[in-house]
């Protein structure tokens, strides 16, 4: 009798458990659900804000670029005529070829000093944070400003050309802003403002790094410089990479500088400036819009290409 009703007990029990079990995994389902409901709740604001200001006017980019349009009249549908104006026109070679150089100068200058300053002030335990700081400043000016103060420096009378003269040195005295070096000369503008907030992104990676690694290299007799090779470049690889991918990308669509300090004059046009022009000046929306069609499928390409490339390496 005792035995039949311990086992009683025992089936009672373990239906109770099941039935705790079901509780427990149907509440905990409810949960998951509630947190699904109110994830997607909070995210309804900000794509409403994307959609409205990103998506619609991206479609109404692509619409307008198979019109002729002034911007303000009724649009007139007229196919891929733009697109054949557009690769037709020696203006856009000149500004899509400026764009190129823009961006190889980008890739290759900023981001090398950066690296290397960063490794320097990686060594350095007092003052790097006051370095850090002013190396950022140029970053936080507006590029109005700064763009407006070096086009005072570059003037070929009153800027650095006098000082250039007053110290005895009038034969590197020229025009900084002449068409066959205006682009170079913005682009040394720009370069200034954005190099520093490279490095204040390449510090944070450094710091990531574990100084064991830097320790056992030179109990080897690494050099710095093989440090930097072996240690410092491999271990800041996915920061450079994507430095590299976002700093092709908005090559493509810069504007600032440029137009501040040229307005896109000969020698120094981009895509950028080049739109501008047509949009606002010309009153040829429609071409404008084709143009800047052109810029999305251009950065969406080197956007594919390069993930294709990386995911390539990292198999190999």
């Amino acid at each position: 009798m005792e035995v039949i009703t311990v086992y009683s007990h025992a089936v009672l029990y373990r239906e109770s458990h099941k039935r705790k079990m079901k509780q427990n995994q149907l509440s905990k389902k409810t949960y998951q659900k509630k947190e699904l409901h109110a994830a997607m709740l909070a995210l309804v604001p900000i794509f409403l804000y994307h959609f409205c200001l990103v998506v619609l006017p991206s479609l109404n980019s692509l619409t307008s670029s198979f019109t002729n349009w002034n911007g303000l009249l009724t649009k007139k549908f007229i196919g891929l005529e733009n697109y054949r104006n557009l690769f037709r026109d020696t203006d856009f070679y000149e500004a899509f070829f400026n764009n190129i150089k823009w961006m190889l100068l980008f890739i290759t200058i900023p981001v090398i000093c950066s690296i290397l300053i960063g490794f320097m002030l990686s060594h350095i335990k007092r003052g790097r944070s006051t370095l850090r700081v002013m190396y950022f400043l140029p970053y936080v000016i507006s590029a109005a400003i700064a763009g407006k103060i070096f086009a005072a420096f570059y003037n070929p009378y009153l800027g650095i050309n006098s000082w250039l003269k007053d110290i005895g040195m009038p034969f590197l005295a020229f025009d900084w802003l002449a068409p066959s070096h205006a682009l170079l000369s913005v682009a040394f503008v720009d370069m200034w403002h954005w190099w520093g907030f490279l490095l204040v992104i390449f510090m944070s990676a450094l710091q990531q790094i574990d100084p064991m690694l830097y320790e056992s290299a030179e109990v080897e007799g690494a050099s710095e410089l093989q440090k930097l090779r072996y240690i410092t470049i491999p271990s800041i690889k996915s920061t450079l990479v994507f430095i590299i991918l976002v700093s092709m990308v908005w090559s493509v669509s810069t504007f600032d500088y440029v137009w501040v300090m040229t307005k896109g004059s000969t020698g120094s046009s981009i895509l950028s400036t080049m739109l501008y022009k047509n949009a606002f000046l010309k009153y040829k929306a429609g071409y404008a819009c084709t143009i800047s069609v052109f810029q999305n499928v251009l950065a969406l390409l080197i956007f594919g290409i390069f993930n294709f490339v990386q995911r390539k390496t990292e198999d190999n």
